[in-house]
């Protein structure tokens, strides 16, 4: 089970509200107006809870916005487990390109893009809490990645001398990439293509390293 890092709770009555529904519409607001863009007033008639409660909770927007980021990419990081354990690494990397693809898309193929990306980037060179929260999200990739290459060498569905870091490289770029292009309009058609080139162009690094041939 995925472990959110919630605020922590402050002293005195208990919360009669839930918790994760509260940071999902805090989410979506930041979401929708950015960072910079959102309001507590916004935030508070998103929520339907007072400004007070909010700060009571979980302290000012930024601690509040750290908060949603941490249930949001909690949520990722549980789907990228599931598909990493896919047994077959191809099509643990197309359960991946899969889950880029509709997530990215949102609701009514909108083309939401990425929550971190979208909200956080614009304010990580600036703000150091927010940067390393962004980091750790990139390295906590990165290390699953590497991980289901090294997997796959061990099992022998890639050849042995494969390169796990420069693999997990381009898996990497193509999930930002199509973040992005999400956000900026591009069809599910165009993502799906893109994808599906990202993908055998890794069957060929993996299959072809030192001239070997995958098995």
């Amino acid at each position: 089970m995925v472990q959110k890092n919630l605020a922590t709770p402050a002293r005195g009555r208990p919360r009669s509200f839930d918790t994760d529904a509260v940071l999902d519409k805090v989410r979506d607001t930041f979401w929708r107006y950015g960072y910079a863009g959102t309001s507590m007033d916004q935030l508070s008639a998103a929520t339907g809870l007072h400004k007070p409660s909010l700060y009571g909770a979980f302290g000012d927007k930024k601690k509040l916005y750290l908060a949603a980021l941490d249930n949001y990419l909690a949520d990722v990081r549980a789907e990228f487990a599931e598909a990493f354990a896919v047994p077959d690494l191809f099509d643990s990397l197309k359960a991946m390109t899969e889950w880029s693809i509709d997530k990215f898309m949102g609701k009514d193929e909108a083309g939401t893009g990425c929550f971190m990306m979208h909200t956080a980037m614009p304010e990580a060179s600036e703000d150091p809490d927010i940067s390393r929260a962004v980091r750790e999200s990139m390295d906590s990739l990165d290390r699953a990645l590497v991980r289901r290459f090294e997997k796959a060498i061990e099992a022998g569905q890639i050849c042995a001398d494969a390169d796990p870091q420069a693999l997990a490289m381009v898996m990497v770029a193509n999930h930002y990439e199509i973040a992005g292009r999400a956000r900026a309009g591009y069809g599910r058609a165009e993502l799906q293509a893109l994808a599906d080139r990202t993908l055998a162009l890794v069957k060929v690094m993996a299959g072809a390293a030192g001239g070997q041939e995958r098995a």
